[in-house]
Protein backbone atom coordinates (compact mmCIF):
# COMPACT_ATOMS: atom_id res chain seq x y z
CA UNK A 1 0.00 0.00 0.00
CA UNK A 2 1.14 2.83 -0.97
CA UNK A 3 1.79 6.03 1.73
CA UNK A 4 -1.02 8.84 2.25
CA UNK A 5 0.55 11.97 -0.28
CA UNK A 6 -1.79 14.72 -0.10
CA UNK A 7 -1.39 16.68 -3.77
CA UNK A 8 -2.39 19.99 -2.46
CA UNK A 9 -0.07 20.30 0.49
CA UNK A 10 1.91 23.24 -0.87
CA UNK A 11 -0.92 25.03 -1.94
CA UNK A 12 -2.31 24.67 1.93
CA UNK A 13 0.69 25.57 2.88
CA UNK A 14 1.12 28.93 0.92
CA UNK A 15 -2.79 29.27 1.58
CA UNK A 16 -1.56 29.20 5.56
CA UNK A 17 1.03 31.70 5.38
CA UNK A 18 -1.33 34.31 3.65
CA UNK A 19 -3.78 34.09 6.09
CA UNK A 20 -0.83 34.40 8.72
CA UNK A 21 0.03 37.91 6.84
CA UNK A 22 -3.35 38.88 7.21
CA UNK A 23 -3.67 38.38 10.43
CA UNK A 24 -0.54 40.40 11.23
CA UNK A 25 -1.59 43.11 9.24
CA UNK A 26 -5.00 42.83 11.35
CA UNK A 27 -2.81 42.52 14.55
CA UNK A 28 -1.12 45.75 13.12
CA UNK A 29 -3.96 47.83 12.90
CA UNK A 30 -5.47 46.80 16.85
CA UNK A 31 -1.80 48.29 17.76
CA UNK A 32 -2.47 51.15 15.63
CA UNK A 33 -6.01 51.65 17.36
CA UNK A 34 -4.16 51.18 21.10
CA UNK A 35 -1.95 53.92 20.07
CA UNK A 36 -4.78 56.34 19.46
CA UNK A 37 -6.65 55.16 22.42
CA UNK A 38 -3.01 55.62 24.47
CA UNK A 39 -2.74 59.49 22.88
CA UNK A 40 -5.90 60.18 23.97
CA UNK A 41 -6.04 59.54 27.33
CA UNK A 42 -2.43 61.42 27.69
CA UNK A 43 -4.18 64.02 26.01
CA UNK A 44 -6.76 63.91 28.75
CA UNK A 45 -4.58 63.57 31.01
CA UNK A 46 -2.42 66.60 30.38
CA UNK A 47 -5.91 68.85 30.20
CA UNK A 48 -6.74 67.53 33.72
CA UNK A 49 -3.25 68.52 35.01
CA UNK A 50 -3.50 71.84 33.12
CA UNK A 51 -6.55 72.39 34.78
CA UNK A 52 -5.35 71.54 38.45
CA UNK A 53 -2.84 74.12 38.24
CA UNK A 54 -5.01 76.79 36.86
CA UNK A 55 -6.81 75.96 40.04
CA UNK A 56 -4.38 76.07 42.33
CA UNK A 57 -3.24 79.27 41.41
CA UNK A 58 -4.17 82.35 43.87
CA UNK A 59 -4.93 84.49 41.41
CA UNK A 60 -5.07 83.92 37.60
CA UNK A 61 -4.38 86.57 35.46
CA UNK A 62 -6.66 87.07 31.58
CA UNK A 63 -3.56 86.22 29.92
CA UNK A 64 -3.08 82.42 31.60
CA UNK A 65 -7.13 82.28 30.69
CA UNK A 66 -6.53 82.96 27.32
CA UNK A 67 -3.96 80.39 27.47
CA UNK A 68 -5.91 77.85 28.87
CA UNK A 69 -8.58 78.51 26.65
CA UNK A 70 -6.71 78.32 23.99
CA UNK A 71 -5.01 74.86 24.80
CA UNK A 72 -8.84 73.78 25.69
CA UNK A 73 -9.86 74.39 21.87
CA UNK A 74 -6.75 72.80 20.87
CA UNK A 75 -6.91 69.53 22.94
CA UNK A 76 -10.52 69.63 21.79
CA UNK A 77 -9.56 70.01 17.98
CA UNK A 78 -6.89 66.92 18.60
CA UNK A 79 -9.47 64.68 20.36
CA UNK A 80 -11.74 65.20 17.00
CA UNK A 81 -8.80 64.44 14.68
CA UNK A 82 -8.50 61.50 17.42
CA UNK A 83 -12.24 60.53 16.77
CA UNK A 84 -11.74 60.79 13.14
CA UNK A 85 -8.41 58.31 13.36
CA UNK A 86 -10.47 55.98 15.22
CA UNK A 87 -13.06 56.05 13.05
CA UNK A 88 -11.12 54.96 10.11
CA UNK A 89 -9.03 52.76 11.82
CA UNK A 90 -12.28 50.49 13.24
CA UNK A 91 -13.08 50.74 9.15
CA UNK A 92 -10.10 49.02 8.19
CA UNK A 93 -10.22 46.21 11.43
CA UNK A 94 -13.65 45.63 9.51
CA UNK A 95 -12.39 45.05 6.37
CA UNK A 96 -9.54 43.30 7.16
CA UNK A 97 -11.67 40.99 9.34
CA UNK A 98 -13.30 40.09 6.07
CA UNK A 99 -10.18 39.17 4.28
CA UNK A 100 -8.86 37.22 7.58
CA UNK A 101 -12.00 35.23 7.22
CA UNK A 102 -12.14 34.32 3.92
CA UNK A 103 -8.43 33.13 4.23
CA UNK A 104 -8.78 31.08 6.74
CA UNK A 105 -11.97 29.82 5.33
CA UNK A 106 -9.49 28.69 2.48
CA UNK A 107 -7.38 27.39 4.47
CA UNK A 108 -10.24 25.24 6.15
CA UNK A 109 -11.46 23.75 2.72
CA UNK A 110 -8.35 22.57 2.15
CA UNK A 111 -7.84 21.23 5.31
CA UNK A 112 -11.44 19.36 5.01
CA UNK A 113 -10.22 18.51 1.60
CA UNK A 114 -7.63 16.29 2.95
CA UNK A 115 -9.30 15.39 5.87
CA UNK A 116 -11.57 13.90 3.38
CA UNK A 117 -9.29 12.27 1.01
CA UNK A 118 -7.37 10.60 4.23
CA UNK A 119 -10.41 9.38 5.04
CA UNK A 120 -10.57 7.69 1.82
CA UNK A 121 -6.95 6.29 1.48
CA UNK A 122 -7.23 5.16 5.47
CA UNK A 123 -10.63 3.02 4.24
CA UNK A 124 -8.83 1.73 0.72
CA UNK A 125 -5.75 0.86 3.18
CA UNK A 126 -8.09 -1.25 5.16
CA UNK A 127 -9.73 -2.91 2.53
CA UNK A 128 -6.14 -4.07 1.14
CA UNK A 129 -5.45 -5.40 4.28
CA UNK A 130 -8.15 -7.25 4.55
CA UNK A 131 -8.11 -8.64 0.66
CA UNK A 132 -4.42 -9.60 1.35
CA UNK A 133 -5.26 -10.85 4.90
CA UNK A 134 -8.44 -13.36 2.76
CA UNK A 135 -6.07 -14.38 0.64
CA UNK A 136 -3.40 -15.25 3.20
CA UNK A 137 -6.12 -17.21 4.52
CA UNK A 138 -6.95 -18.82 1.97
CA UNK A 139 -3.27 -19.73 0.80
CA UNK A 140 -2.85 -21.43 3.78
CA UNK A 141 -6.28 -23.49 3.80
CA UNK A 142 -5.40 -24.67 0.04
CA UNK A 143 -2.14 -25.99 1.54
CA UNK A 144 -3.38 -27.92 4.42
Amino acid sequence: MKQFAFPLGRVMEFRRMQARVEEIKLENMYAELRAIDAKEVALIQQSVEAEKELRKQQSVSGFDLELFGAHREATKTERQRMDKARAACRDRIDAQMQVVTAKRRDVKLLEHLKMKRFETWEKEMFKEIDQQAEEAFLAKWKRD
